[in-house]
């Protein structure tokens, strides 16, 4: 009887496992998102050298802020142009300097690194996301690192972390392929770079 029980046990920790492993391989939202040093659009346009203050007339196209009494970060368009800048300001818009290479053009191929949202995480850390790419930088826009989803559209907004920690929350576009209603939690590993699914609903 022993016997009997001891192999039921070991058969039902296998299930478990299998089950878990095969909902792991069918899951939409990868388990982690690796980012890349560097943005892929980044030789396309000459930037600002980092840090250059934009003048009155420049700052009128930073159009895409974050809020904030006093560090802020935001998207710039030279004369409203097609190419987007980083910038960030630490006096609450007031003045916003350069920070850091292109990310995007509205042209064909560079419009999918487009960013719409702007996600401060203080001065010096900042996640920016559009449909299909995260960019982040976390030592005030010297450097920045990026992902790129190939599978298809996002829609992507902050998430406070218990704890602390830099979080997303991410669900289907509408366009997209996947569960309705479904989404999933990541969490930033600064170090590696690398986003952690944490949590994920698939209803």
């Amino acid at each position: 009887m022993r016997r009997i029980r001891e192999v039921a046990c070991t058969v039902l920790v296998l299930v478990v496992l299998s089950m878990t492993a095969a909902g792991a391989a069918s899951s939409p939202y990868p388990a982690t998102l690796t980012m890349q040093r560097g943005l892929f659009e980044s030789h396309g346009v000459p930037a600002l050298p980092w840090g250059a203050t934009l003048t009155a007339a420049q700052a009128r196209w930073v159009t895409v802020k974050s809020s904030g009494r006093t560090d802020r970060w935001g998207v710039w368009k030279e004369d409203g142009g097609p190419a987007e800048f980083p910038v960030r300001s630490t006096d609450g818009g007031a003045r916003w300097t350069a920070a850091g290479p292109l990310l995007s053009t509205d042209f064909v191929g560079g419009s999918m690194f487009m960013v719409y949202k702007v996600i401060p995480e203080g001065s010096s850390v900042v996640v920016m996301v559009g449909d299909v790419v995260i960019d982040v930088s976390t030592d005030s826009g010297r450097q920045w690192y990026q992902y790129v989803n190939g599978g298809g559209g996002w829609v992507m907004a902050a998430y406070a972390v218990p704890g602390g920690g830099i979080g997303l929350r991410i669900s289907p576009a509408s366009h997209a392929g996947l569960p309705k209603g479904s989404y999933a939690i990541y969490v930033l590993n600064v170090a590696h770079h690398q986003w952690h699914r944490t949590m994920q609903s698939l209803s």
